[in-house]
């Protein structure tokens, strides 16, 4: 295809993004004031989970496309993705907020038997879930687009006009950077921060949304978190914080507090009430994800790549 796209924002939805469009046969230029590995989407827990977005019924769709996708390349070792058993837990007195389940693939979860659920828990899910290891991943996906002949720049745009001017479409990928290149106040900055302990600790990841406490199986660490705090951004942690972490982590598996702390980190997400996916002149934006980044990251470039097709039709 003749067609120039610039893509800004080389995230995880940036990236996607452009994999999509570049298999699709466009000629793609990626613009980002950094790459990998300097990057939030570097820092992502990163296993598929509908996370915060299930007021977008339009998501439905993108989760299970996403899931799909991970799931066919788990047999490539060097993309850093696996299948891994997840156990959603309830606790006592806390209202099951199931709505989750409609975004998951059909028959890929089933209910915990009460005498094997994890400890302070009244309630529990388990299923299979696609881990992105970040380290791995994002490394591959950069290596497979440059093979793919995708341009990339590093520049900070600040104005989304003077690229839509040389280039036939535009794809907003900005995620918070959005906030001021678009002037969208709907746009939310969330800080997550995370404990890492040593690595193979567990064989399963974890989740309670509500509290929240997570802990994720990855092959250089065990990410346990976590914290949500809306209108924060700032990407440093809060040792008070990662004290709280630490101690819903050792109630939650007690043999955790006999094991070696090897660093924090911290990401702040871009969380909108919905997804802005939608196009303006030639400018598609695809941003707000929140926490769900990565589990609608190809469902939503999918999404981009239709509109595209559209507007040729």
């Amino acid at each position: 295809m003749n067609q120039q796209i610039a893509i800004i924002g080389a995230g995880i939805s940036g990236l996607s993004t452009a994999y999509t469009l570049v298999n699709a046969g466009y000629n793609i230029t990626v613009f980002a004031k950094e790459f990998s590995p300097n990057l939030v989407s570097n820092k992502a827990a990163a296993f598929w989970f509908p996370y915060h977005v299930r007021n977008d019924v339009r998501a439905k769709d993108w989760c299970k496309f996403s899931y799909s996708f991970f799931e066919q390349l788990i047999a490539n070792i060097a993309t850093g993705i696996s299948m891994v058993e997840i156990i959603k837990a309830v606790k006592p007195n806390v209202q099951d907020e199931d709505n989750w389940l409609n975004y998951m693939p059909e028959n890929s979860y089933s209910i915990v038997p009460q005498n094997k659920l994890p400890n302070g828990y009244a309630k529990a899910y388990l299923a299979k879930v696609p881990l992105i290891e970040t380290q791995l991943f994002l490394p591959w996906l950069m290596q497979e687009l440059q093979l793919l002949q995708t341009n990339f720049i590093q520049q900070n745009i600040e104005d989304i006009q003077s690229i839509a001017t040389k280039f036939d479409v535009v794809i907003n990928c900005t995620a918070l950077g959005a906030k001021q290149l678009c002037n969208d106040a709907t746009l939310v900055a969330v800080r997550g921060q995370v404990l890492l302990y040593e690595p193979d600790l567990i064989n399963q990841i974890f989740i309670d949304n509500q509290t929240p406490s997570y802990m994720v199986p990855r092959k250089d660490a065990t990410i346990v978190g976590g914290t949500y705090e809306e209108g924060v951004d700032s990407n440093s942690v809060n040792e008070n914080d990662l004290k709280i972490i630490q101690a819903k982590a050792e109630e939650i598996l007690p043999a955790i507090q006999h094991k070696k702390i090897i660093g924090s980190w911290a990401g702040v997400r871009p969380f909108r009430q919905t997804v802005r996916l939608e196009k303006e002149d030639n400018i598609i934006h695809n941003y707000g994800h929140g926490g769900s980044g990565y589990t609608l990251s190809f469902g939503c470039a999918n999404e981009v790549l239709h509109i595209l097709q559209k507007e040729i039709e």
